[in-house]
């Protein structure tokens, strides 16, 4: 897939509004647009990403077919997974028809959801009525149906300039576009914790891609993170991916806009409350990560598990919906102990309800609010 750099610069004038890795949740997206109050005299910039993993993938792309048709300032930019999927799809190479069969069946034992799992529904054809006998005719039948879909998502920019600002998926190891031109656009969109890379830059670069919770050490933390020194903001919510999960949005209030002037604002569904009582912090034990989340059950207490945490031993407790299995091993989704500051009055978002508390969210930070 070839790199596409694009300058939007001279059409660009007055507030940009950016966010990444929607994965399907048009609804969100719908949300925090109304949130932040989005009109067409803003530019959009969605980040990669749009599809795959959760939500409506379908309705998202949609959704986001008609923004772009009443206003030429918003850009959709390549994501990994989008890429991955148009490109699998588009692929004509031997076996390409067997490899995208067995791409649906694998999303839907993964994912559940999916852009081709969601077309195929619009289409009525289950993906138990897909064989090696008629892929080949169903894919002509997508390609015929949702043309306007598919191109939406594979001619699209791999780098947008905007004045001072980068936009990529997942990150780039240099300014010098030139160089960037040369090589393969899947390099630019999945770049592992990019903010942790040995990188500066004079522009500032905003990426998606690598969840903005999986660099958090003590707390999960969903906000988007500014590193000034390197200029670089990751914005990626965890939309589909994270619990407590939310889609987030950084408002430039003009192409030459300073870092510092940038807000930022987010969008989610969870239920909202008033905390009744004040609580103070208690600083957490553990912070779990995907990477290394294998737990033993030490205890189960109704709804809530009181575990040990197999590489270090610590010992907490969590919600037991956290739990998942793989063979006979047990992990813990990502999560941590932290015990929130929290005053009466604080607005809160419950992400699950326990008989000892509730895991929230405050502005962001996830954490317990016991109820003792």
């Amino acid at each position: 897939m070839k790199t596409i750099i694009r300058d939007i610069t001279e059409q660009c004038h007055g507030r940009m509004i950016v966010v990444s890795d929607v994965h399907g949740y048009g609804h969100y997206l719908k949300g925090l647009l109304e949130k932040v109050q989005y009109t067409q005299d803003d530019t959009l910039i969605i980040v990669g990403d749009l599809i795959e993993k959760g939500g409506n993938s379908l309705e998202t792309v949609r959704y986001v077919m008609q923004l772009k048709k009443e206003n030429p300032k918003v850009h959709v930019l390549a994501g990994n997974v989008d890429a991955d999927r148009i490109g699998s799809f588009l692929d004509q190479s031997e076996g390409h028809e067997e490899r995208f069969l067995e791409a649906l069946r694998w999303t839907k034992k993964v994912w559940k959801r999916g852009l081709f799992l969601d077309m195929l529904a619009e289409l009525g054809i289950t993906v138990e009525e897909v064989t090696e006998n008629n892929v080949a005719e169903v894919k002509e039948k997508i390609r015929t149906a949702y043309r306007e879909e598919i191109e939406l998502l594979w001619e699209i920019p791999t780098i947008l300039i905007c004045g001072n600002y980068l936009f990529v998926h997942g990150g780039i190891p240099t300014e010098n576009l030139k160089e960037l031109e040369k090589e393969d656009a899947f390099w630019f969109m999945k770049v592992d914790a990019f903010m942790e890379q040995p990188v500066a830059f004079r522009r500032c670069v905003v990426v998606g891609h690598w969840p903005v919770c999986l660099y958090q050490t003590e707390a999960d933390d969903m906000n988007p993170m500014f590193d000034y020194e390197k200029r670089i903001i990751s914005i990626d919510g965890g939309c589909a991916l994270k619990i407590g999960e939310q889609l987030n949005a950084l408002l430039i209030p003009e192409p030459f806009a300073d870092m510092k002037e940038i807000m930022v604002d987010a969008y989610d569904d969870y239920p909202e409350i008033y905390a009744k009582k004040a609580q103070a912090a208690q600083t957490q034990t553990i912070c779990l990560k995907y990477f290394d989340a294998e737990v033993e059950v030490l205890e189960e207490k109704e709804d809530v598990v009181v575990l040990r945490h197999k590489s270090s031993g610590v010992v907490f407790d969590a919600p037991e919906s956290y739990l998942y299995h793989r063979g006979e091993k047990i992990f813990c989704n990502d999560f941590t102990n932290l015990q929130l500051e929290i005053c009466e009055g604080d607005v809160l978002k419950v992400i699950v309800q326990t008989s000892v508390g509730a895991i929230v969210k405050k502005e962001g930070r996830i954490g317990w609010y016991r109820n003792k």
